[in-house]
This record gives structure tokens, C-alpha cells and sequence, in this order.
């Protein structure tokens, strides 16, 4: 029996069998109230088309030394208009970076996610297994001073790859790398 809002009367709920305690029907509101939110949360998400967005500056890497690996496509939390692709090919390879704002230049507040390959140093993290039985190095988002961002590495053609995003979990850093790896030169 649920107690109406003015404490004095019981409160019978027509669907149900017997009598509800409050705390099943506030428990009950709770969870619709989460399944709403993760659907409007999960909605404000869109998939941006890196090919397209990162047309230019594919093409100024692809005169570099190294293939271009890119992921088809990433998740982002912005509209693709919102996102501001920048660089290309380097003295020994390429980088390309995509950022909330143009110019970014990898500053931390405004960095979304950068893709390169080339003779790095490789990073520290946990083994993960890739496409084509490729063997990565996954590293979640570190936070200190201010957050750093996923990152996932791995060695293909003699060129170390790699991809860092901040939304990036193991699963979606593992999917990111895959797509590259999996589509080819670029």
C-alpha cells in the first residue's frame, strides 16, 4: 500500500497485486528516469566520417614517407562541423590531428583526437590483440594536472601507428585501431 501525497490515505495501485511499497515505485521511476537520460545521453552522439572530415589532410600526408592508416570513421560528442582537422605529412611520417576548435596545435582543452605513424618511441600499456592478428598497446585516459587522452599503438610495415581520443574506452581505442588496420593505406 502506497501512502498518498497527503500521508493519511493508502494509495492502491490498480496493475498491481496487493499492496506497492513507496520505495518500489520511487525505485521504478528511477530506473525510466535513467533509461530516458542514457537515451538522450546516447543520442547526443553522432559518427563523424574521418575520410571526409580528414580529406585534406589525408591527402598532405599521403606524400609523406609512411602509408596512411586512418579509421573510417569516430564518435564524437559534436556536430562534425564543430571539429577542425589539421596537419599531415612530417619529416618522418605523418600526423594528423582533429580538435574542437582550429588551430588547436594539441592543446589539452581543446584536442579530440590525433592519428600518427612514423619511427615514435613506443608508449607504455597493456597488450591488446588487433586485426589481422596485430598486437597493440592500449593506455586509458590519464588524468593528473589535467587529462590525457586514450591512446592505442601498434607496428605494421615497420612503422609504428597510433591513435589518441578522448572519449576513447578499451573498446572504442581496439575498434579505432581495427578499422585502420583493416582498411589499409589510405
Amino acid at each position: 500500500m502506497l501512502v498518498g501525497a497527503s500521508g493519511c490515505k493508502p494509495l492502491t495501485l490498480p496493475y498491481a497485486r496487493g499492496t506497492v511499497s513507496a520505495r518500489r515505485v520511487a525505485a521504478g521511476g528511477l530506473l525510466v528516469g535513467l533509461l530516458f537520460g542514457a537515451a538522450a545521453f546516447a543520442a547526443a552522439f553522432t559518427t563523424v566520417n574521418l575520410l571526409t572530415k580528414l580529406a585534406p589532410e589525408i591527402a598532405r600526408a599521403e606524400h609523406g614517407k609512411v602509408a596512411v592508416l586512418m579509421p573510417a570513421a569516430i564518435r564524437a560528442d559534436v556536430a562534425a562541423s564543430r571539429l577542425y582537422g589539421s596537419g599531415g605529412a612530417t619529416a618522418t611520417g605523418y600526423d594528423i590531428r582533429l580538435a574542437y576548435a582550429p588551430g588547436c596545435d594539441d592543446g589539452t582543452a581543446c584536442f579530440f583526437a590525433e592519428f600518427e605513424g612514423g619511427p615514435q618511441v613506443k608508449l607504455g600499456g597493456t597488450s591488446v590483440a588487433l586485426a589481422r592478428a596485430v598486437t597493440g598497446s592500449f593506455a586509458p585516459i590519464r588524468c593528473g594536472a589535467s587529462c590525457g587522452p586514450a591512446s592505442i599503438q601498434w607496428h605494421e610495415r615497420g612503422t609504428l601507428y597510433s591513435v589518441q581520443y578522448v572519449l576513447g574506452s578499451r573498446a572504442s581505442m581496439i575498434a579505432l585501431a581495427d578499422s585502420a588496420i583493416d582498411s589499409g593505406s589510405r
